[in-house]
């Protein structure tokens, strides 16, 4: 449970506030496998639900907060996406990412409760 918890963090917010501040990609390198060894060790125990839901949290913080601080946030840096454009952008490459990473757990745990006498 407290895996899940990392979840209200607002990682499609931080890849593109610290590429904006810092000038590096290093907030999406992050995000990404942060999130895919979360995913994946949820995955690992079974808890897919937890995965779907923190998804949506994580999305919804982020975007959240990409409304929030409005047009001043970036501006011009993420041309010719607006920050909002950008958080969705992120959040659907970290699902292209996520996806097979679950799967691949999901196919691990399966392969081996098949072996577990």
């Amino acid at each position: 449970m407290k895996r899940t918890w990392l979840y209200v963090i607002p990682f499609a917010w931080f890849g593109p506030y610290f590429d904006w501040k810092e000038g590096s990609l290093l907030g999406y390198a992050l995000f990404l496998f942060g999130l895919g060894a979360l995913s994946y060790s949820l995955a690992r125990s079974g808890k897919l639900k937890d995965i779907v839901i923190g998804n949506l949290v994580s999305f919804a913080i982020s975007y959240g907060i990409a409304l929030s601080v409005g047009r001043g946030y970036g501006e011009g840096y993420f041309n010719p996406l607006t920050v909002s454009q950008l958080v969705i952008g992120v959040s659907i490459l970290n699902l292209v990412v996520q996806i097979p990473i679950v799967m691949h757990a999901i196919h691990r745990r399966a392969k081996q409760s098949k072996s577990a006498p």
